[in-house]
């Protein structure tokens, strides 16, 4: 990857890696793939909009839209000010398969499965609530 050396700087600054540790990853053609990706996937918002929300203890509604960025960060910002980990581990395995996809130079969006839910049944099923999201990847 000596054709990308900027790319290589600005993964040792932003790991926080030694020199030994850039070498193994200089070495790996596993992390040379994906740090030539890295452009596209921190150009990449990952978007969950609630589609249905009821009885949920944080009070998620119908709209609210959970943002994350390319690397798997949540933009506290541009999300409602409170989230349930329920949901985000219902989240997780989206963003994961997102940032593959990008890693193989596919597009997010073709992700098949784009809707999940948190594990709570709601009332009707012994639980307090449910809320269920979709999907969508977008270029900033």
């Amino acid at each position: 990857m000596n054709h990308k050396p900027e790319i290589l700087e600005m993964a040792k600054a932003f790991f926080n890696y030694t020199d030994e540790e850039m070498d193994a990853v200089q070495s790996n053609p596993k992390y040379v793939r994906m740090l030539e990706k890295a452009p596209q996937l921190m150009n990449t918002d990952f978007v969950f909009e609630i589609e249905e929300a009821h009885g949920c203890a944080c009070q998620h509604r119908q709209g609210q839209k959970i943002k994350i960025n390319g690397d798997g960060a949540v933009m506290c910002r541009e999300s409602p000010a409170k989230i349930c980990v329920y949901l985000l581990n219902a989240i997780i395995p989206i963003v994961y398969g997102a940032q593959e996809f990008i890693f193989e130079g596919l597009d997010p969006n073709k992700l098949k499965f784009t809707k999940v839910g948190c594990f709570d049944n709601g009332v009707k099923c012994g639980g307090f609530g449910h809320v269920a999201v979709k999907f969508l990847a977008r270029q900033r």
